[in-house]
């Protein structure tokens, strides 16, 4: 292998470690807990959807709160928690969000959306998706 080739290779492969980071912390997942990147992982469990129950006003604080705090503002666009972002679908005008959807799409990803399944646990992952289910103007 010739120098210019050794050198191509190498930022080619510099490059591609900066994406593989680049979009690790934009969709808020560490490496090393991104568990399809850890071997011998065990395999995340689905969140079983919470009962329809409409959410009481502390479970929609608690559901804003992990909304933002976990970056899902960054990407969507949610009139209720003041989000705008473009990168992701709009939550708002959506008639397909339901409870059931955003606990699948939260819990196992989908397309640029990573799954949070390492991040949060299935109470919270219930608990988004019902805020966002009842505050996402349809």
């Amino acid at each position: 292998m010739t120098s210019r080739a050794f050198v191509k290779a190498a930022k080619l492969g510099l490059a591609a470690v900066g994406i593989v980071a680049s979009l690790a912390a934009v969709g808020g997942v560490a490496l090393a807990q991104a568990p399809e990147l850890t071997p011998n992982a065990p395999p995340a469990a689905a969140a079983p959807p919470a009962a329809d129950a409409a959410p009481t006003a502390a479970q929609l604080d608690k559901g804003r709160m992990i909304f933002t705090d976990y970056g899902c503002a960054q990407c969507h666009s949610l009139s209720d928690a003041g989000a705008t972002g473009h990168v992701g679908p709009s939550l708002d005008g959506n008639p397909s969000i339901t409870q059931a959807f955003v606990v699948d799409r939260v819990t196992n990803g989908q397309g640029m959306m990573p799954s949070f399944a390492s991040q949060l646990t299935a109470d919270e992952i219930n608990t988004v998706a019902a805020y966002i289910a009842k505050v996402a103007t349809k």
